[in-house]
């Protein structure tokens, strides 16, 4: 037996699974955190969402770890680096070395259980069905013309309250539910237009936006059927991958760069330990899976490298957040393998307050201060060399101290191919 599972099984010892909470993972992909009516944007696409905040504890400040699903959601789920578990594009599978969630959840008695909506997160691509009980990834809708690329929100829900309904009654749950809505490319649903809005008459990049707003609604509306569905005082985390650009620094999309845009993402925590409010406490996708335990009353991993965001002291100022990203698409040339040994990280940031320094390949360093300058618009690396220095060698330590795996892709059949491509992944 792994050296994880003894000492999980030592921590254990004998406590009671029906004594432990119901516990919904609740995701969204391509969520920026100030798509949402409880983040700022009005007119709000996401009422349900902004209810749930109500009852919630909501930080202001989520960082996730990199802008890509599958790597995001392998970091949450082993809260380690995706440069450490091998996991830095999508179908790249993380490292079955390192233990999930899921799996110590499972070994404490709970049914785990997952609903997926998005070909990136199929088991043989992201390599994180590990330790759930029903892993749900059949889709059976066609979009955009091929087959089996992603499940709406309408079908996700469905999916979800089926399984909630078949689920062994004398065991706890542990559901994770993934909505690939507002994903690309951006549909407008019916019913769910911004408010005064003629979409299409609308010029290119306000129609995108708008498109946009539908799909954060489409999803919020049948999220919100699932919320409605919950057994009295399930434990709730809801969360999104990564954000996404919507022309802001000339991108659309994500996975390309390390601005806010891409990297600041929604956080709300429903339970008794976390007292409804707003939090300004930095906080990262690297937490989310010793937060995830400890709502099950359960410890951290050997190896967890994130916090509990319910047992956190001061207010964070201190700390130092990492992102980077290795480029956005799985490749742009044929064979993954092929694009994988053309080097590391394309883009790396530190975060330390309020200050932000971006590295990229061969371009000039960028540094702002986000008090001041949230939409990362004034370079100001020039104005603060000490500053940069210190971050820089920051990140510098950061990098040498997690080290770097080198993963294994998945490997890629015809449809897996077109998934992708339909998804912007593989180019």
């Amino acid at each position: 037996m792994a050296a994880w599972a003894l000492a999980l099984a030592a921590l254990l010892g004998a406590a009671a699974a029906p004594d432990r909470p119901n516990v919904l993972f609740l995701t969204a992909d391509t969520l920026r955190a100030d798509a949402l009516g409880c983040y700022g944007a009005a007119p709000s696409p996401t009422p349900r969402l902004d209810r749930l905040s109500a009852d919630a504890l909501l930080f202001e400040d989520c960082l996730c770890a990199v802008p890509l699903t599958g790597p995001s959601f392998g970091a949450m789920l082993t809260s380690v680096p995706p440069r450490a578990n091998g996991a830095t594009h999508n179908a790249l599978p993380v490292s079955p070395e390192f233990p999930t969630v899921p799996e110590a959840l499972q070994r404490a008695g709970y049914f785990t259980g997952c609903v997926q909506s998005t070909w990136t997160l199929k088991a043989k691509m992201a390599g994180l069905h590990r330790g759930f009980d029903r892993y749900d990834e059949d889709f059976h809708r066609k979009r955009w013309g091929i087959v089996n690329a992603e499940r709406p929100a309408d079908e996700v829900t469905d999916a979800a309250l089926r399984m909630l309904a078949e689920r062994p009654r004398e065991r706890p749950f542990f559901l994770w539910v993934h909505y690939i809505d507002p994903h690309a490319p951006y549909q407008l649903h019916r019913g769910f237009a911004p408010p005064g809005a003629n979409v299409w008459r609308l010029p290119p990049r306000e129609g995108t936006r708008a498109r946009y707003w539908s799909e954060a609604a489409f999803m919020d509306h049948h999220l919100g059927r699932l919320l409605d569905a919950l057994p009295p005082d399930t434990v709730v985390l809801f969360v999104a991958d990564h954000g996404e650009s919507l022309y802001e620094h000339g991108h659309l999309g994500h996975g390309r760069h390390v601005y806010q845009d891409n990297l600041r993402v929604p956080l709300m925590i429903r339970a008794p330990g976390a007292p409804p409010g707003r939090s300004a406490f930095p906080a990262h996708g690297l937490d989310i899976g010793p937060t995830l335990l400890a709502l099950a009353g359960l410890p951290k991993l050997p190896g967890m490298q994130g916090l509990n965001l319910l047992d956190t002291e001061g207010d964070g100022v201190g700390r130092v957040r990492f992102a980077e990203t290795y480029g956005g698409t799985v490749t742009r040339v044929p064979g993954l393998r092929q694009a994988l040994a053309s080097g590391g990280p394309t883009h790396q940031t530190v975060v330390e307050g309020s200050w932000k320094l971006i590295l990229r390949r061969a371009q000039l360093p960028e540094f702002y201060d986000l008090g001041k300058d949230a939409a990362e618009r004034s370079n100001r690396f020039r104005d603060h060399p000490e500053r940069v220095k210190r971050m820089t060698d920051a990140l510098a330590e950061w990098t040498a101290t997690v080290g770097e795996r080198a993963a294994e892709p998945a490997d890629l059949t015809a449809d897996d191919r077109a998934a992708l491509e339909a998804l912007g992944y593989l180019k």
